[in-house]
């Protein structure tokens, strides 16, 4: 029997998560802690995108493993499906009754849904980029066939409950409120503010509780230029929710919506309320702008022409598990392709007063910058017949390094430098991802590549590349260098052909 009781707040800094591929029970981080048990558990996922059986296999697994985790209910913040048809929400009910039949586990206890309905699955019907070659159905189509239209009917015979937008449920005294989209291409009216003038005086300040939605809070969570960027899209709403959560400091909103990876710890939030971004299940990751191997929604409207293609962005498999005590909330972050960590748990403090860990500015000053391991070296090479993003040929120069270590690298900073008389001058800069960058710690120490077009660079310069790492509060290690050398479009000096 234990003799001695250690909080969870106690060892936040020491905090991990599961080992990669563990299938059993979660376990506590230290064999002499013996917290109490916790009072909730509750998987959560978002985007699972589902449009038909054979690309369910990541929800089902991930329920699986929730039922194994012994959870009391499954959130799901939205974007169910894709198209936003009546099918995709069917597969979806199929899914889950496969691993929950009559919502129960194995063991026959309860789980609770907590379905939300995200803009795929309610405005989807004039996505064109839901639809194959971006062709939407017709009006008359899209009424037969499309879950807007159908929300109340559809939700009744497949989950055996009412729909309304804004749903309240409780799990073991514990209280959600589940906010679905309103519909913007039917002009439909969001009911929040409404909503909350009569559920704010029912709120218990004493007790955390959790407020679902599908974009995140505005000027919350992954919102990265907070720390002093420029201003850009981050996948949240029109502000009301932010309004409204600032006057409960025990809210906890829990969104997602914006397919930024909760590798990334910019994925917690903390303020006057705490926000977290539940990641993507199921789709393809969106990327912070502006890096060469990204996928970024404002480099597309751009236009920008990067020498890249992008990292593998399907292989974003994200979810958590969360778990509620009673003096904090654990979330453990997973990734369902190799059924690793994500990185150390995220454990937030309860009760008044409590310490605010997730502030962004105090964790960007404390945070340390990642480096590269002695000897580490910069490579250099030519690829006459390269091609850019869009296929079009392209002289290339492509710069590789080992990753580096000392913390999750979120990117790597790569300049081109020339040497003019007595001074030497940045010519060109780019960042890029590492190929495994969503995936867990452990997949993430592969070679770092970066492409230059030999039109970026001068000519018949002394020319070097060098390269350094950044963690995601923009902290840069010490850089490494390559050796000065002239390119090949200046007969003094040749490189090595890349291998493709």
């Amino acid at each position: 029997m234990c003799s001695m009781r250690v909080t969870r707040r106690s060892f936040v800094g020491a905090s991990v998560a599961f080992a990669g591929g563990c299938c059993g029970r979660l376990t506590q981080p230290h064999a002499d802690v013996c917290p109490s048990a916790p009072r909730l558990r509750i998987g959560i996922l978002s985007d699972i995108h589902v449009t038909r059986r054979e690309n369910a296999t990541t929800f089902e697994k991930a329920l699986r493993w929730f039922s194994e985790q012994g959870v009391d209910g499954v959130l799901i913040t939205g974007d169910l499906g894709t198209k936003g048809t009546i099918d995709e929400i069917e597969v979806v009910a199929e899914t889950w009754y496969n691993v929950f039949p009559n919502d129960r586990d194995a063991n026959g206890r309860h789980v609770e849904r907590l379905f939300l309905l995200g803009n795929h699955d309610v405005d989807g019907f004039v996505g064109k980029s839901s639809w194959p070659k971006g062709q939407i159905p017709s009006r008359e189509v899209a009424e037969k066939t499309c879950l807007a239209f159908h929300r109340e009917k559809t939700w009744k015979r497949l989950f055996n409950e009412e729909y309304r937008q804004i749903v309240v449920k409780q799990v073991k005294g514990y209280t959600f409120v589940l906010n679905s989209w309103h519909s913007r291409a039917l002009k439909e009216k969001d009911g929040l503010e409404d909503f909350w003038k009569v559920f704010a005086p029912t709120i218990n300040p004493d007790m955390p509780f959790f407020y679902c939605q599908h974009p995140h809070p505005k000027d919350t969570c992954s919102a990265g230029y907070l720390l002093g960027g420029a201003f850009w899209h981050g996948g949240w709403d029109d502000g009301i929710s932010t309004r409204l959560l600032s006057e409960h400091r025990n809210c906890i909103a829990l969104s997602g919506h914006s397919h930024y990876p909760i590798d990334d710890e910019r994925a917690i939030w903390q303020g006057a309320f705490t926000s977290v971004n539940c990641g993507c299940a199921r789709g393809f990751a969106f990327t912070f702008p502006g890096r060469e191997n990204g996928h970024a929604v404002s480099d597309m409207k751009a236009g920008t022409t990067f020498q890249m293609p992008p990292i593998d962005i399907k292989r974003i498999r994200q979810g958590m598990l969360m778990e509620v005590f009673g003096d904090s909330i654990v979330f453990h972050r997973r990734e369902f392709v190799y059924d690793q960590s994500l990185g150390p748990d995220w454990v937030v403090p309860l009760g008044k007063g409590a310490a605010r860990p997730y502030e962004f500015e105090p964790r960007r000053r404390a945070s340390r910058p990642p480096q590269f391991i002695e000897g580490s070296s910069v490579a250099v090479a030519e690829r006459p017949g390269g091609k850019n993003r869009k296929g079009e040929p392209c002289e290339q120069v492509v710069v590789t390094v080992p990753s580096a270590r000392g913390g999750r690298v979120f990117d790597y900073e790569v300049s081109a430098e020339v040497r003019i008389a007595d001074f030497t001058r940045t010519v060109a800069s780019k960042r890029v991802f590492s190929p495994d960058a969503f995936l867990g710690a452990a997949q993430d120490g592969g070679k770092v590549t970066c492409v230059f077009a030999k039109s970026e660079l001068p000519k018949a310069r002394d020319i070097r590349f060098t390269v350094r790492p950044f963690n995601c509060w923009g902290k840069g290690g010490e850089p490494i260098a390559s050796k000065w050398q002239i390119l090949s479009s200046d007969k003094r000096g040749h490189l090595p052909a890349a291998s493709v």
